[in-house]
């Protein structure tokens, strides 16, 4: 008798429990369909390098995704020292909007330069009313990598669109369409080490080349720089950390013999280095 009594209460408690095992399981799969996901994360630099050039000293660079089945909204700032010498403050903001799903990532990005007129109307022979430091500017990139971990090739496209990206031209102002195309493979070495590198390539007179001619003064494609990093992460549930050294040959700046002592520290320096680290939580639901 004892034993039906204990079948039975099992048995009761085996169907009073299934509504709430089935509500947890389609809880569960609700979550995994709902695609969202949450990245916070913090970069500190020794030196702000960004496509051949240099353009700060010791910087801190936080930034905040969000995103939902492939589509995301990023802001990016960088607040850091002009140079070594901490005399100003560089402090940039970048708003991202975009696509990026099986390998494939499309955006638009605001850039906006708080001190100091990186992309000047008129070029930096423009005179101080027509200067502005906003842009607008689209990307379209393959990474081979998220399809096929074994072949972490990758290749960006970006082009200024909209905003302060002119050179003087017979007196008016020319829109340069300032372009920038990145190829990049990723080496994993031993001791969970990987390699970047990273080949950057301008097509035509640009922002990268003081708004004058690739090269000298011919038409052609030229390569704007050679970056190579070395980086380290490690990770804990939704913790990452990394540690990195990258060095950066500036390839326009080799080239150059005249350029004005405003203009040194970003495309005549040669050869650039860096240290870093990042802090990065991201959840997804």
């Amino acid at each position: 008798m004892k034993q039906r009594l204990l079948i039975l209460a099992l048995t009761l408690l085996g169907v009073s429990a299934y509504p709430y095992l089935v509500h947890a399981e389609d809880t569960a799969d609700t979550k995994q369909e709902l695609g969202i996901t949450l990245e916070v994360n913090a970069d500190v630099v020794s030196s702000y390098l960004w496509r051949g050039q240099n353009l700060g000293g010791i910087s801190i660079q936080p930034s905040v995704t969000f995103g939902w089945k492939g589509l995301y909204v990023c802001g990016w700032a960088n607040i850091g020292t002009d140079n070594w010498a901490f005399e100003n403050l560089n402090p940039e903001l970048d708003i991202t909007i975009g696509y990026d799903n099986y390998g494939f990532q499309a955006d638009l990005t605001h850039l906006h330069y708080f001190d100091g007129p990186y992309f000047p109307k008129g070029g930096f022979q423009a005179v101080p009313e027509q200067e502005s430091s906003s842009t607008m500017e689209a990307h379209i990139g393959f990474h081979l990598g998220d399809l096929i971990e074994s072949v972490p090739l990758s290749i960006d496209w970006y082009t200024t669109v909209f905003g302060a990206d002119y050179y003087l031209k017979d007196g008016t102002d020319k829109r340069a369409w300032s372009t920038y195309i990145e190829a990049g493979y990723d080496f994993s070495l031993p001791f969970d080490l990987v390699l970047a590198a990273r080949v950057g390539i301008v097509p035509w007179r640009s922002f990268y080349t003081n708004y004058e001619e690739v090269w000298t003064n011919a038409k052609t494609v030229a390569i704007n720089n050679i970056n190579l990093r070395l980086e380290r992460e490690f990770e804990l549930k939704s913790l990452y950390i990394g540690v990195w050294g990258e060095c950066m040959l500036n390839c326009y700046g080799l080239n150059k013999t005249n350029l004005t002592t405003s203009l040194e520290n970003k495309f005549d320096q040669r050869l650039n280095w860096c240290i870093g680290g990042y802090v990065c939580i991201s959840n997804d639901w």
